[in-house]
């Protein structure tokens, strides 16, 4: 017997998903980065969780400017994907230069409320089980 040879096992199999800390494994995963405006550069973690964004500290991603609205926008996910929904802003809400009320986030997309810019960045990981 050839003292070289291992006992056979599964080889590790290779899975691309959608992961979100503390969620299930398709829980969707994504980020908004400020790319213009206060806080350049600051990242925003999305999950299973809705979030809210507007001009009050209580927002999940506060944005001081006077033409945010208090509660001006909400992001959630649903069925793997995140849905950013203008919530009657006075100023509206922009993806990608047009006036949204509702829009499904993809891949790079520019987000504008009031004088601050977010990319969205949704990534996918890969997972050995």
């Amino acid at each position: 017997m050839n003292q070289d040879t291992k006992p056979t096992s599964p080889a590790p199999v290779s899975r691309s998903r959608k992961r979100n800390e503390g969620a299930g494994a398709d829980a969707p995963f994504g980020k908004l980065v400020v790319i213009y405006g206060e806080h350049v550069g600051k990242e925003y973690r999305l999950g299973a969780k809705p979030v809210l964004i507007g001009r009050t500290d209580q927002c999940d991603i506060p944005i001081n400017d006077s033409s945010v609205s208090r509660e001006h926008a909400s992001i959630e996910s649903k069925d793997g994907r995140f849905l950013l929904r203008d919530l009657r802003s006075t100023n509206g809400t922009v993806v990608n230069g047009k006036s949204i009320d509702v829009a499904v986030l993809n891949h790079g997309d520019k987000i504008r409320i009031g004088r601050a810019v977010f990319k969205f960045l949704e990534r996918e990981i890969t997972l050995t089980i």
